[in-house]
């Protein structure tokens, strides 16, 4: 479970800015909203507001990076290929030397001792390389090095056991030893890398293109998945849906014989509404993208259930604000290891009573250009019964997008 992580000098952050899911103050109340770890409390969830291009997504972009490039860096970059790193450019031009940093506080099970144990991450790269890579643990509440990386020169913590040479021989600049580590017998790191995998559930952004053949997959393979999401849509009410099907054809460029990988198959899915006793099928695309947007939805919902980590852009994206709150509601009623960060514009939110203060931040930008970020509980003086919606619309939260009707009038009524 993410305690908190800090990013700086990527997409449109320059400065290190952290987003924390440790809560200020215990409400007993809203029990729901929190996750307990060897006795620590953390929140499930992070909403971020912002102005369109303030840098909202931004922090979901970079987490969602980060995450990725943690555990499937070693997997998916060849030795000589380059970081997709995007780092801030305001005050830089040359893209390939400018460096990301991020830093990662959590909780992962382990192995050994069969309990959740804190570790501290941190990763500094840029377009070529890693610079810095470090983690450490804490067995007994206080700090245990595991591995110190300055750039090719690795320092081992004591506490590591096993053929340490092993990484030596395999890693290369552009992967980090946490993934590489899933091809060692150093279970000290394959704790982390195995957690960070199952947990990281991947990235749900605003629907633009059609629904991911993950998704189709799930809806494919997973008959209980498929269940629940058939039942999700009825219940919903978004018509008397009775099956969903998918079907699975080979790609013009695969091996006519063979099929070794999902790239190799496409997946289409129909869906069959039933009325007056008749199942009629339609193909997906023919569905309402609230329809299609509700189906990536239902994932995070079935996954939070066990232990998941999602990060969903424009939660509210197609859907009505009925559907936006029972999706919160049932997040937090179903979850009990897992956690959310998503961003929104739906104002809303802010007096449903599901979001507590400190899971709500605010994103801004500087005159550089720069995205700043804060929660509502960083401001003093506010009582509990007023209005956030209110609040925030009258300016006391920033992150309001800054419109200057008078000069669009001028502009549009120009000769």
């Amino acid at each position: 479970m993410i305690i908190d992580f800090s990013i700086a000098n990527t997409y449109s952050i320059s400065e290190k800015q952290t987003i924390s899911f440790q809560p200020t103050d215990y409400e007993k109340e809203n029990n729901l909203h929190y996750i307990e770890v060897e006795g620590t409390k953390l929140l499930k969830m992070a909403c971020i507001y912002g102005a369109n291009a303030a840098g909202k997504s931004n922090i979901a972009l970079a987490l969602r990076f980060y995450l990725n490039f943690m555990v499937y860096s070693f997997y998916n970059n060849t030795p000589n290929s380059n970081i997709s790193l995007i780092p801030f450019l305001f005050s830089n031009t040359d893209m390939d030397s400018v460096c990301g940093e991020f830093d990662l506080n959590f909780f992962a099970l382990s192995s050994e001792e069969q309990r959740y144990i804190k570790y501290s991450y941190h990763l500094k790269l840029n377009r070529q390389k890693i610079i810095e890579e470090s983690l450490s643990y804490y067995p007994k509440n206080l700090p245990r090095l595991i591995f110190n990386r300055n750039e090719d020169e690795i320092e081992w913590g004591n506490s590591v056991k096993g053929a340490k040479k092993s990484i030596k021989d395999i890693i290369v600049p552009n992967c980090t030893i946490i993934s590489a580590s899933s091809k060692t017998n150093l279970t000290i790191i394959k704790d982390v890398f195995s957690y960070i995998m199952a947990r990281f559930n991947g990235y749900i952004g605003i629907f633009s293109e059609g629904i991911s053949q993950d998704i189709l997959k799930k809806l494919d393979e997973d008959n209980s998945f498929n269940k629940k999401a058939v039942g999700f849509l009825s219940y919903a009410d978004f018509g008397s849906i009775s099956e969903i099907s998918v079907e699975v054809s080979k790609n013009e460029s695969a091996n006519p014989n063979e099929v070794n990988n999902e790239k190799d198959v496409t997946r289409r899915a129909t869906v069959f509404h039933n009325y007056n006793n008749k199942n009629y099928p339609l193909p997906l695309g023919f569905e309402s993208s609230g329809t299609i947007r509700l189906l990536e939805l239902i994932k995070p919902l079935v996954d939070s259930c066990a232990t998941s980590m999602a990060i969903i852009d424009e939660l509210e994206s197609s859907l009505h604000q009925d559907l936006v709150e029972v999706f919160l509601r049932l997040f937090l009623e179903l979850s009990s290891n897992s956690q959310l960060l998503f961003t929104t514009h739906n104002q809303e939110l802010l007096d449903s009573g599901l979001l507590l203060d400190d899971e709500v931040w605010f994103c801004g930008k500087t005159e550089n250009g720069n995205s700043v970020y804060d929660s509502i509980s960083d401001y003093s003086g506010i009582r509990k019964e007023t209005s956030r919606k209110k609040l925030y619309q009258a300016g006391k939260f920033g992150a309001l997008p800054n419109i200057d009707i008078q000069k669009l009038k001028d502009l549009f009524n120009e000769q």
